[in-house]
C-alpha cells in the first residue's frame, strides 16, 4: 500500500487533484478489489472509511481533564485591550446554505417575512420526513401525523418564539449578525471612554462568502456602510465548490459535464483555501465591482499583526446578543502565551434537536485530549454524545495555525451525496467533507468548558426557528439596538 498522499493547499487545482487521490487511497486501503466496486459499496462502508484512526482507544472525556472558564473570576482588561488596539481578528463563515431549513444561503434569511404559520408548517413537514425516514408506515404514521398536527400550533409557536416574526426589523440574519459585532465593539469603546467610530475602523474581518451569493451580500456591506468597519479592513473570500467524483476502474473523476452536481467541501476546505493565492480580496467601497486580491504571503503578514482569532459561524443564535466573549477571548489571550495555537469550548447536547458536530473524546493512543467529527465517529448517536464543540474555535496568535495547516492541510473524510447528472437525473457523487475543527491535530490545542455548561443553539433546522425569532427579539430589546441600526445605515455612529 503506498503512502497516505499529501493535501497540496497551495492552488483551487492542487487542492482537487490531491483530495482526489486521497480518496482514492482510502478506498484502495479499504477495498480488496477497488476495480470492481460501485458508489453504492462506497455509500455503505463510508462510515468504516471514515472512521476516526484511533477510533477503538476512544474513551469518554472526563471533565477533570478539561480547563474550567469561570466567567465570574477571569479578568478581562487584556481582551477589551485586543479589541480597543484592533489585534482580534473576526472570521465570520457565512458561506453556509440553510440546506435543512431548505430557503437559501443563512447570512440573507430574513425571519421578518415569515408568518407563524409558515413557520409551524416547516417543522411540521421535518417531522414528517424524519417519520418517512425511519420507515414508520400505516395506521402507525397516521397516529403520528395527527399529534404532530395537533403539538405544532400556531398558539405552540408564538409562545416559543415570543412573537410574532413579521413584527422584527427587516434585516437578515448575516446582517444581523454584522450588526451586532458592530453594536458590542461600539459599547466597549464606551465604556473604556474610546470613540466608538475609531475603534471599531481598527478591527480586521476576514467574510467568507459563497459563489451563488457572494455579490449579494458584498453589497449588502455596502449599503449598511461596511457596518462601519474601514473597508480596507474587511477582507472577503468566495468559498468554492467541486463538482462530484465518480468512480469508474476503480480509479476517482470529476463529472464536470454539469453544474449541477456542485457541492461545497464542507468549512475545514474554507481553512484550507485561506492558503491559496489570490483568493482574498478587499473592494472598492465606492465601486464593489472593483476587487484587490491578496497573495497568501500578505495575508500571512495580517494574520501575524493579531493576537486571536475568532471563527464565527452566522447561525450561532447566542451571538445575537453577545458577539464579544471577554471571558473566552482573555483566557485564549493567556493561553497563546503558553504556546497554545487553538482553543476549542465544548458544550452540552442540545436536548431538544440533538445535533452532530465535533464531539470531545480522550484518545489513549495519543495520550490527550482530541476532537473527533461526528461522521468518523462509525455509527454513535448524536444523543450519545455528552460534550460537544460549540461552533466557533480561538486561534491564538492566528499565523502559527495557518502555517501549519498551509504546510499540511488537513485530514480527510468523504461524503456520498445526491446531485444530478448531465441527463439532469439523480445520481450519487462523493465529495470531500474535511472539518475545521480537525485543526486541533495540528496545533497545541487547549478544551475548555464553562463553569456553567450552556447547550449549543444553532439555527439549523426548523425546529429550532422559533428559538431564532427569540434570539433576534432579544437582540432588538438591547438598548439603542434599533437605532443603532438607523444610524449604521446613515454612516453615523454615536456613543452607544
Amino acid at each position: 500500500m503506498p503512502n497516505r498522499p499529501k493535501i497540496h493547499i497551495d492552488s483551487f487545482e492542487e487542492y482537487r487533484i490531491s483530495v482526489l487521490r486521497r480518496i482514492e487511497w482510502m478506498l484502495n486501503r479499504h477495498f480488496r478489489d477497488v476495480k470492481r466496486i460501485t458508489m453504492r459499496d462506497i455509500k455503505k462502508a463510508q462510515l468504516e472509511l471514515n472512521a476516526y484512526e484511533n477510533f477503538k482507544h476512544l474513551v469518554p472525556a472526563k471533565e477533570k481533564q478539561i480547563l474550567v472558564l469561570d466567567d465570574d473570576k477571569i479578568g478581562t482588561s487584556r481582551a477589551e485591550k485586543a479589541i480597543l488596539e484592533g489585534k482580534f481578528f473576526w472570521e465570520h463563515a457565512a458561506a453556509g446554505e440553510a440546506t435543512r431549513l431548505g430557503l437559501g444561503t443563512k447570512y440573507l434569511l430574513n425571519l421578518n417575512q415569515f408568518s407563524p404559520e409558515d413557520i409551524a408548517g416547516h417543522i411540521r413537514n421535518e417531522s414528517l420526513q424524519e417519520l418517512e425516514k425511519a420507515g414508520v408506515k400505516g395506521a402507525k404514521l397516521a397516529k403520528e401525523k395527527k399529534r404532530i398536527a395537533e403539538e405544532i400550533s400556531k398558539t405552540k409557536i408564538l409562545e416559543m418564539s415570543g412573537g410574532d416574526p413579521r413584527k422584527l426589523l427587516n434585516v437578515s440574519l448575516g446582517n444581523r449578525h454584522m450588526l451586532q459585532m458592530a453594536y458590542d465593539v461600539c459599547r466597549i469603546a464606551k465604556e473604556n471612554k474610546k470613540n466608538p467610530a475609531r475603534i471599531l475602523a481598527k478591527q480586521t474581518a476576514l467574510v467568507i462568502l459563497n459563489e451563488q451569493t457572494a455579490e449579494e451580500i458584498i453589497e449588502e456591506f455596502r449599503r449598511f456602510n461596511f457596518f462601519g468597519l474601514a473597508p480596507r479592513k474587511v477582507l472577503f473570500m468566495v468559498q468554492r465548490s467541486f463538482h462530484g467524483m465518480y468512480i469508474k476502474q476503480g480509479c476517482l473523476f470529476y463529472d464536470q459535464t454539469t453544474e449541477k452536481n456542485k457541492r461545497l467541501h464542507n468549512h475545514g476546505q474554507m481553512v484550507m483555501q485561506k492558503g491559496h493565492d489570490n483568493v482574498i480580496f478587499r473592494v472598492d467601497p465606492k465601486n464593489i465591482g472593483r476587487k484587490t486580491y491578496l497573495r497568501s504571503e500578505e495575508f500571512e503578514k495580517i494574520l501575524a499583526e493579531h493576537d486571536d482569532l475568532l471563527s464565527y459561524n452566522v447561525e450561532d443564535l447566542g451571538y445575537l446578543t453577545c458577539s464579544v466573549d471577554l471571558p473566552s477571548l482573555a483566557l485564549a489571550l493567556d493561553l497563546g502565551k503558553k504556546g497554545y495555537n487553538m482553543v476549542m469550548e465544548i458544550v452540552a447536547q442540545n436536548p431538544l434537536k440533538p445535533q452532530k458536530g465535533g464531539a470531545c473524546f480522550f484518545d489513549r493512543k495519543l495520550k490527550r485530549l482530541v476532537m473527533v467529527e461526528t461522521n468518523q465517529l462509525k455509527k454513535i448517536k448524536n444523543e450519545e454524545i455528552k460534550h460537544l464543540n460549540k461552533n466557533f474555535n480561538h486561534y491564538p496568535n492566528p499565523v502559527q495555525v495557518w502555517r501549519a495547516i498551509k504546510k499540511r492541510g488537513l485530514p480527510i473524510s468523504f461524503e456520498v451525496k445526491g446531485g444530478f447528472n448531465q441527463s439532469g437525473d439523480p445520481e450519487d457523487y462523493i465529495y470531500a467533507c474535511p472539518v475545521q475543527g480537525d485543526a486541533n491535530f495540528r496545533a497545541k490545542t487547549a478544551y475548555i468548558m464553562r463553569k456553567n455548561l450552556k447547550p449549543i443553539y444553532n439555527w439549523k433546522s426548523p425546529a429550532t426557528t422559533p428559538l431564532a425569532v427569540k434570539a433576534m427579539f432579544e437582540q432588538e430589546a438591547q438598548e439603542g439596538f434599533s437605532e443603532f441600526v438607523r444610524d449604521v445605515k446613515k454612516g453615523k455612529f454615536k456613543n452607544y
